[in-house]
């Protein structure tokens, strides 16, 4: 198993509750996630894996291409996400400062709803990240 996939699994253990797992099996192979644009004129994608993110919990894969960076923006709920491929980047908006934290496979973060932030993937492969959220998720820039 690659060492990618070792992280996600690692990661789902971890941070997911154990109300959000299926009763049943499951199994999603890399290649069968159905990945989608998050907005037209970005390129992100997005991986759904477990529920449906806009409507409640859910366990979502981020895809987007190396040396890109998100506009600032913020979501309708608190999310935790979990860094399985390239190097990521994480700044929060605190009273008009920005503070930067640089994540490598494996790292974990939260972030909490209606905080406006920033993200970049600074690996020139893409990055991959594991996005769980509990409650309906979209995602929103500043008015």
């Amino acid at each position: 198993m690659p060492n990618h996939l070792k992280v996600l699994a690692l990661a789902a253990m971890l941070v997911v509750p154990g109300r959000a797992f299926a009763l049943e099996d499951s199994y999603m192979p890399t290649d069968k996630i159905p990945y989608v644009a998050e907005a037209p004129d970005q390129p992100q994608r997005l991986g759904a894996l477990w529920g449906e993110r806009a409507k409640g919990p859910a366990g979502t894969l981020l895809k987007v291409p190396g040396n890109w960076r998100a506009p600032v923006h913020a979501h309708t709920a608190d999310y935790r996400a979990v860094v399985i491929q390239g190097l990521w980047a994480h700044w929060q908006m605190d009273g008009g400062e920005a503070t930067k934290v640089e994540l490598p496979p494996g790292s974990y973060w939260t972030q909490k709803a209606d905080e406006m932030h920033d993200d970049a993937c600074l690996s020139d492969t893409e990055c991959v990240i594991l996005l769980i959220n509990d409650t309906p998720y979209e995602t929103y820039l500043p008015k």
